[in-house]
């Protein structure tokens, strides 16, 4: 579970969503890429990813994915947005929607969805303020469209559920750590967003080990 309130999270079983209050379902996703704060003026936000393709297939049946698409929520008590995600067919049945992921709609106008969410965060300022949270604004924006064309535009943030990325064949087969989750076996130094998922590792548990996924970035 991760605080949309503090960007917490903890290990607690399924069934703790019946307790919740009114909860909502945003959509699906393809995987967690973790959290991260662009600047300290600005709230801690969650990565997500949006959409996916299929590169390769590895003998043994490994599939190899590329990021093609990220969601961004950020970490804290304002309402939920539309973040184009494909809808869940548990929580929106009988809903259509008329673009599917593949058919994504344009992105800037994704962009400006999630950018209103994030000044949704900033209360009404007063006159004295004004000029100080245009200037948030033209930051927050900024690092924004950096930070989506960094996966959008790159073409070259792939991922594995069950093959390790970041070490040789030959490697592999001399390893000790083939009984060990994915994320303890690959090798740190490639392990691009580790330091995006700490929070999720430090939890110690075994239950988590599926939400930790190791991306390189190449």
């Amino acid at each position: 579970w991760c605080s949309r309130k503090d960007g917490g999270v903890e290990a607690r079983a399924a069934t703790d969503l019946l307790l919740a209050w009114n909860p909502i379902c945003l959509g699906l996703v393809e995987g967690v890429i973790g959290k991260v704060q662009l600047h300290s003026d600005l709230p801690w936000w969650l990565l997500l990813i949006r959409q996916k393709a299929l590169i390769g297939k590895l003998p043994g049946g490994h599939e190899i994915y590329k990021i093609i698409k990220i969601a961004v929520i950020p970490l804290s008590e304002a309402e939920p947005q539309d973040l184009e995600l494909e809808l869940c067919k548990k929580h929106h049945f009988g809903i259509n929607k008329t673009e599917k992921i593949t058919q994504s709609p344009d992105d800037s106008k994704f962009l400006l969805k999630t950018l209103n969410q994030i000044k949704s965060n900033v209360s009404a300022p007063n006159k004295k303020k004004v000029k100080e949270n245009k200037e948030k604004e033209k930051l927050e924006k900024r690092l924004l469209e950096e930070l989506f064309k960094m996966f959008m535009d790159s073409d070259s943030f792939y991922y594995s559920l069950t093959y390790d990325l970041t070490n040789s064949v030959q490697r592999q087969s001399s390893s000790v750590k083939n009984n060990v989750p994915l994320w303890q076996r690959v090798d740190d130094r490639f392990f691009w967003n580790k330091h995006m998922i700490q929070d999720v590792i430090d939890l110690n548990d075994s239950q988590v080990d599926s939400w930790v996924l190791p991306m390189i970035q190449g």
